[in-house]
């Protein structure tokens, strides 16, 4: 992390503008890598995981290539067998709950994650 950045975080953690214990974030880490093994853009969100705990928010970073997310849009499909173990509609909860949705994924060639473009396929369906 860049001396700049670890100043800025610094100060946010130490001087928090306000109280913002009514609100709660959710972290999609779109990366590749399955847990436990270490992902570059979850070390990104921690770092603003932590401006945001210092300021009294409630944080939650949850990684979709850990679960089993169908593939389509999901409508009337529920019957099926590859919809069977969706975790989908766990984590669609959990994004239909929280106050601020923050995706972040790795970059390949300039294009976002497949994992990414299955949540979002998702999320849009």
């Amino acid at each position: 992390m860049s001396e700049q950045l670890k100043k800025v975080t610094a100060e946010q953690c130490d001087n928090p503008p306000a109280s913002y214990s009514d609100l709660s974030v959710l972290f999609l880490n779109c990366t590749l890598s399955r847990s436990p093994i270490m992902s570059h853009t979850e070390g990104l969100m921690s770092e603003a995981q932590s401006i945001f705990e210092a300021n009294g928010v409630t944080t939650e970073i949850l990684r979709p290539v850990d679960y089993d997310i169908a593939a389509g849009l999901g409508m009337n499909m529920a019957d099926t067998p590859e919809w069977e173990n969706d975790d989908w509609p766990k984590i669609q909860a959990k994004v239909d709950g929280c106050d601020i949705l923050i995706i972040g994924t790795s970059v390949w060639l300039g294009e976002k994650s497949s994992v990414c473009n299955r949540v979002l396929e998702r999320m849009y369906g």
